[in-house]
């Protein structure tokens, strides 16, 4: 840092590093599953919602928290789109990082997800997770409070 709050150049990376960031603050976020299980609320949320992306369903959005972001990722977010003029031009500059953030949340699920397939091919539910960057592009949506639920 450069002895302000403000990012200079030197503290933004690469987007590679940038969506570790965001991984890593969304992995540390726990919830009380219906069972009463303790299980991270993201990971929750890509298998409660695998089968409605697969499904392609338009209401379906996977939530990323704004308040389950570090300050210094948040910070970081801020200074990546901050040429941006519109919510639009942020969400379309965003749509590759966060994706790839909702990705690598599926591959953790991977496991939760094939241990729930019943009556399904176990090698076309891993192809679907394999695929899922391309079901959930402009998907998602970043949300100030856990208002949904999740």
């Amino acid at each position: 840092m450069n002895g302000n709050s403000d990012l200079n150049l030197d503290t933004i990376w690469s987007t590679t590093y940038l969506i570790d960031n965001i991984f890593n603050d969304l992995m540390d976020k726990t919830i009380i599953d219906d069972q009463g299980n303790k299980i991270n609320k993201y990971i929750h949320q890509s298998i409660t919602k695998f089968n409605d992306f697969r499904r392609k369903l338009s209401v379906t959005f996977f939530y990323v928290f704004a308040e389950d972001l570090a300050n210094e990722t948040r910070k970081q977010l801020n200074y990546y789109v901050k040429d941006c003029d519109s919510k639009l031009k942020k969400y379309r500059k965003l749509n590759g990082i966060i994706t790839e953030v909702i990705a690598l949340i599926y591959k953790q699920a991977e496991s939760l997800i094939l241990s729930n397939i019943k009556y399904e091919d176990i090698t076309w539910i891993k192809k679907a997770i394999n695929e899922i960057r391309d079901l959930i592009k402009n998907r998602w949506r970043i949300v100030k409070a856990d208002v949904y639920g999740i």
